[in-house]
């Protein structure tokens, strides 16, 4: 059956169509997708962290990886991650003892954990009893510096350092993240020291790590399984980055 009068309508709606318009309007990216954040510059691989407030101690993580086209692909996520207690605080304001999660966008040097390699690219350290992490502000030149062991010469105190070896879930794996890390490290007296010292107002040991039994003291904890996965996908050929903070101003992080 023919019918002129529907064919006239439809030719005349087609007509009002602007050439080329798509049948539907795209998608707008999200906030936390890799092109729309400030500071990812030539980073190939950039793992996000965000949070619904600057309060809230809970998060979603997700991982992108740059194809050869210049796009970004979701490797994995979104995967529920936990962060600090009192949750982000922007990280130039970030201060010691606080259970605030850094906000800001930062590289990831090197990994370690109390159990083996799980097959990562980074630098893997396997800790053990005599593996600590310094924040003792009385002695800047071991702040927020790894220390093998304590030798007797050694300046930091065991009561403002970290035992790695004692959490032996959370550190399971770890990734140590770039925040507030001192340069020009070197060997004496039986430590590790800087000899461009960390900032010890705004502490540090800021990880990405194996989830505990609830929210951290500042890092970020994900699932056993899932922090495997990170770590065997991390490659530091590709420049490597973490960006965190609260949805509505991780553009800026």
């Amino acid at each position: 059956m023919r019918c002129p009068g529907l064919l006239r309508v439809l030719v005349a709606v087609l007509l009002l169509l602007p050439a080329g318009a798509p049948a539907a309007a795209s998608r707008p990216l999200p906030p936390y997708h890799p092109s729309r954040l400030a500071h990812v510059g030539d980073a190939g691989q950039v793992v996000v962290v965000t949070s619904e407030s600057w309060s809230s101690n809970r998060a979603r993580l997700r991982a992108y990886q740059r194809s050869v086209d210049g796009s970004w692909r979701l490797r994995l996520g979104p995967v529920d991650a936990r962060i600090g207690y009192n949750g982000f605080a922007p990280a130039d304001r970030r201060r010691q003892s606080t259970s605030t999660t850094p906000a800001g966008t930062f590289g990831i040097p090197w990994a370690f954990g109390t159990s083996a390699d799980p097959g990562t690219s980074l630098e893997y350290r396997r800790v053990d009893a005599n593996d600590w992490w310094p924040y003792d502000p009385r002695d800047p030149g071991t702040y927020n510096v790894w220390q093998p062991r304590r030798g007797p010469a050694a300046d930091w105190r065991r009561s403002g350092a970290e035992d790695l070896s004692s959490y032996g879930v959370q550190y399971r794996h770890a990734a140590v993240l770039d925040f507030n890390l001192p340069s020009g490290l070197y060997r004496a007296g039986g430590e590790w020291l800087a000899r461009e010292p960390a900032d010890t107002r705004r502490g540090g040991g800021i990880f990405l790590h194996v989830n505990g039994p609830g929210a951290t003291a500042g890092c970020v904890s994900v699932p056993r399984a899932e922090m495997r996965r990170l770590l065997r996908w991390l490659a530091p050929g590709r420049q490597p980055v973490v960006v965190m903070g609260p949805r509505s101003a991780i553009t800026r992080m």
